[in-house]
């Protein structure tokens, strides 16, 4: 099967999965990491028309890391129309988490 027909199959996937819900998703929630696996999905989530955020949320995390999930979702922004790129830095959470659990 073609990469374009890949595509189209998991777009569709997740459009009729949306649909198929108690109450029908109106939006699309994805976490980004800079990597390949999140960014070929998040691409498939804005190239299904429905608002989609891209969500970076970096605890603790290597600065090039972050920085390549801030890349790619400003790509995201630049192309869709749909697509929303909040960052939640969950670094202070996280280490209160940890905090709590040495205790």
């Amino acid at each position: 099967m073609k990469v374009s027909r890949k595509i189209e199959y998991i777009k569709k996937w997740i459009l009729e999965y949306c649909k198929s819900m108690p109450k029908p998703a109106d939006s699309l929630i994805i976490g980004v990491s800079g990597g390949i696996d999140s960014s070929v999905v998040s691409t498939i989530c804005a190239m299904t028309g429905k608002k989609t955020f891209a969500v970076a949320m970096p605890i603790n995390q290597i600065k090039q890391q972050h920085d390549l999930s801030v890349k790619h979702q400003k790509w995201l922004k630049k192309r869709f129309k749909n697509v929303y790129t909040p960052v939640i830095n969950l670094n202070n959470i996280f280490n209160n988490f940890k905090k709590t659990l040495n205790k």
